[in-house]
């Protein structure tokens, strides 16, 4: 957590004794410091000033700004965020200063956390809560004294990205010019002018344009940017068109007339050919300076902005391209940009709907869900998915929402067929319970067959299936029952059973009486041992046709040789084949049944509905056992052994579904350090696991190959449709050197980390989570925390913690108090493991799938 100078820094910097060398003591640059708060105090810095530090609170999305001068004590030259006299007119010593720290350190300092950071934890402002987040840089002049420091800091934990330490430090450089040029004179508005609009476009080049003679000023950067050299350059305004390309310029100086008549900004992208034929975009914007003395100066900056331009473009390709409706809002609702499926789809076009309101565009979409579940996402800051009837367009829609930092991302498509498909086939399972329920008001045994599906279906074990079938018969339908199974069927099951023949297997009697069941299933198998051929069980399992015998043939009779168990073999049977997509799995005969057509009918379709669900109850035992080991063989046999580092893991797959899933885990060793990962596969099934072997396999090469956490995730987000076929996964990737303890990690849409240091309460790792891979291209933003020795950190699927009867928040804060508890011990990870697993229940697996990885720095 935390980044730049650290107790290491060379030249000043902070040790556990204090600094080394005061560079506070130094008096040259004490005469320096008094020398510009002088000019301070004379009030000769205008606005100017206040822009740096309002510019560098706006281009890095801090709050707070400030510059301030260290002198013996701190004295606050520009303030941003708050009233300027709370501070501007109070000097503060120096020591209760971050920016000391930054003047000694003499480099950025970067504090992702105050409160957990030596260095300046126990400042005054970080004690009060002022400042919890800080990023600074000293302001050094041409002669290197260190004058003091621009910062921009934040009351919550933040990331600083090196480009936003370079842009801090550029601006710097600028406010400690600003200051040396009031020092020595009160330099023409002008350049004022000049140097405050080209920082407010980063600070890439500047010209001047005298309206009135075109003679034209460039810096060197603009110079170089055009392709000049300066001897070549001449200081007039057709260095300028010479340049532009020839299918531009017609509207470049359309757009310079427009601004020079109305005295107004100019904004303005264009290309330029530089000698070598290169084609670059340029971005321009000025301001027209009116001058006393004629028509005034033409003041701005210009930046290159061909890779911001391509960027664009490629990105328009891809949303063109897809299949999918695609249309972006702004913060006001309205639209910025449509694909022309989305065209297509809403019936307008583009010029109709760039720039309007999108209710302006669609008022009866405000009567739906729409508002509400947009206004949902950008509220909680996710993904928000749903389904809407849009009468405009007369169809339903799936729609999902994606929050950004400027609006909101629109994916939808037509789903009217579908829906269609839906509710026809619902209406038509409607339609037939419906009759099932007005025949039931004739006969109330019907009712059986209503509830037969769900009740037979409720089960995936095959003996389950069949004793849930005899109870719906015996006592409603028949005297008993008994269930024979073909051989191949029975085979599935992996069972002996002593009344086997070549055809048929008996595997299920029932009957109310417990003893009389006993006595009726060994008549039963005997019979079918002598008389599979010609009647009952056998019979219809061979020829696949239902048997109705009114008494039990004599010669029947007469082939079993016990007399006692001749006498226990009822009259009448009726026989129906259990068949399933052309497959005779078995046979139900029903002993003295009820001897109605209707109740005959009832049989036969209750038959059909129990072969439906012993065959899927078959099917899903081969596919759970073809799941399961093809998921064994996916995840990694073991973890790397790593010196200093201790790991266990546990996979379990879910109590529903295919058993198999895509959750996984991954370890791999790369020059001593150890690189994590944590992964979600969207949906079940072999092609998830499929998916998931892929991408577990592409993390491997990846993080041999060396990159980062978060570059690896890029890597992945930028080529996942190259490298997978790939819907959606989530991934969290660490990468632990096991010698500083330093744990750097990213998350694509995953579940944070916990850790549980040695002696301490557990805390989830503040991990900003980028989109999940499989949604677009995106970077990943990197987090660090420092593992001390016996300190734990703990992956986990989001299987773990979810639970359908409560909140996501709940599992959560139940793993981090199932940590809590261990506060003090150091138990292995194996042990670990199941304590997690057993007080979160989940010792025999969950509804979904569970991975879960513990890892404890020896």
């Amino acid at each position: 957590m935390l980044s730049g100078v650290g107790p290491e820094a060379p030249c000043g910097g902070l040790t556990p004794d204090g600094p080394r060398g005061d560079v506070l003591d130094d008096p040259q640059r004490r005469d320096a410091v008094a020398r510009l708060v002088a000019v301070l105090a004379d009030g000769n810095v205008d606005g100017a000033l206040d822009r740096l530090t309002r510019l560098a609170a706006l281009l890095l999305e801090a709050p707070y700004a400030q510059v301030s001068m260290i002198g013996t004590e701190q004295e606050v030259a520009s303030l941003h965020g708050v009233p300027a006299d709370l501070s501007r007119r109070h000097p503060t010593p120096a020591e209760d200063s971050l920016c000391t720290v930054t003047l000694r350190a003499g480099a950025a300092v970067v504090v992702t956390d105050a409160r957990t950071d030596p260095r300046v934890a126990h400042l005054l402002p970080v004690r009060l809560g002022g400042v919890r987040s800080y990023l600074g840089v000293p302001l050094v002049d041409g002669r290197g004294l260190r004058l003091g420091s621009l910062c921009v800091h934040d009351v919550e934990p933040r990331t600083w990205s090196a480009k936003q330490v370079g842009i801090l430090a550029e601006l710097a450089e600028s406010v400690v010019v600003e200051l040396e040029l009031r020092a020595l004179s009160n330099e023409a508005g002008s350049t004022l002018t000049r140097l405050s609009l080209a920082l407010e476009a980063s600070d890439v080049g500047s010209f001047d344009l005298d309206l009135a003679t075109s003679r034209l000023h460039w810096d060197e950067r603009l110079v170089e940017l055009f392709g000049y050299d300066k001897a070549e350059f001449t200081h007039h305004r057709d260095s300028f068109t010479r340049r532009v390309h020839p299918e531009d310029r017609d509207r470049v100086e359309a757009a310079i007339a427009r601004a020079v008549s109305t005295r107004g900004d100019l904004i303005l992208e264009y290309r330029i050919v530089r000698p070598d034929g290169q084609v670059r975009w340029i971005e321009s914007r000025g301001r027209v300076r009116s001058e006393p003395s004629g028509p005034g100066r033409l003041l701005g900056i210009a930046y290159d902005s061909t890779a911001l331009r391509e960027a664009r473009d490629s990105l328009a390709r891809v949303l063109e391209t897809m299949t999918d409706a695609f249309y972006r809002l702004d913060d006001e609702w309205r639209v910025t940009y449509v694909n022309a499926t989305a065209e297509r789809v809403l019936r307008r076009s583009r010029d109709e709907l760039l720039g309007r309101s999108l209710w302006e565009s669609f008022p009866a979409a405000l009567d739906g869900r729409f508002l509400q579940k947009y206004q949902q996402a950008i509220d909680t800051g996710l993904p928000v998915s749903f389904e809407e009837w849009v009468g405009p367009l007369d169809g339903w829609f799936e729609l999902t929402a994606w929050p950004g930092p400027d609006g909101l991302s629109v994916y939808f498509r037509d789903i009217t067929a579908r829906r269609q498909v839906d509710q026809a086939r619902e209406q038509a399972v409607t339609d037939r319970e419906a009759a099932y329920a007005e025949a039931a008001a004739a006969n109330t045994r019907l009712a059986l067959l209503a509830d037969a599906s769900s009740v037979l279906s409720a089960s995936l074990e095959p003996r389950q299936v069949l004793e849930r079938l005899t109870d719906l018969v015996v006592p409603a339908l028949g005297e008993w029952v008994a269930v024979g199974l073909s051989a191949e069927t029975a085979a599935l099951l992996e069972r002996t059973e002593t009344g086997r023949t070549d055809r048929v297997v008996v595997v299920h009697v029932g009957h109310p009486d417990p003893a009389e069941r006993a006595r009726l299933s060994a008549a039963l198998r005997a019979l079918v041992l002598t008389t599979a051929d010609a009647h009952g069980v056998g019979a219809v399992v061979r020829t696949g046709r239902p048997e109705w015998l009114p008494t039990l043939p004599d010669e029947a009779r007469a082939l079993v040789a016990d007399s006692e168990l001749v006498t226990s073999i009822p009259g009448a049977a009726f026989t129906v084949p259990l068949v399933n997509r052309g497959r005779v799995l078995g046979a139900m005969t029903v002993m003295e049944p009820l001897a109605g057509d209707l109740d005959r009918g009832l049989l036969v379709d209750l038959a059909a509905r129990a072969a439906i669900a012993l065959d899927n109850a078959l099917l899903f035992g081969a596919e759970r056992r073809t799941g399961l080991t093809l998921q064994r063989t996916l995840l990694p046999r073991r973890m790397p052994d790593v010196p200093g580092v201790a790991m266990s893991a546990r996979y379990l797959p879910g109590a529903t579904g295919a058993f198999v899933g895509g959750d996984w885990f991954q370890g791999v060793e790369v020059g001593g350090s150890l690189v994590l990962a944590m992964g979600d596969v969207m949906g079940h099934g072999m092609h998830s696991a499929a998916r998931m072997g892929q991408l577990r396999a592409i993390v491997a090469t990846l993080a041999l190959e060396g990159h980062s956490p978060g570059a690896l995730l890029e890597r992945l987000s930028s080529n996942v449709d190259v490298l997978l076929d790939l819907d959606l996964a989530t991934l969290l990737v660490g990468a632990l050197d096991p010698v500083s303890g330093q744990l750097t990690l990213a998350s694509a849409g995953h579940p944070p980390p916990v850790v549980a240091p040695l002696g301490a309460a557990p805390y989830y790792v503040d991990v900003e989570p980028g989109p999940p891979l499989g949604s677009f291209p995106s970077t990943y933003a990197e987090s660090s925390v420092l593992l001390a020795p016996g300190d734990m950190v703990v992956l986990y699927t989001d299987g773990l913690v979810e639970d359908r009867a409560d909140a996501l928040d709940v599992g959560l804060d139940r793993l981090r108090d199932a940590l809590a508890a261990l506060v003090g011990g150091q138990l292995p990870p194996e042990e670990v493991c199941d304590h997690v697993l057993r007080e979160l229940g989940r010792e025999s697996g969950s509804d979904d799938d569970v991975a879960l990885l513990v890892l404890r720095r020896m």
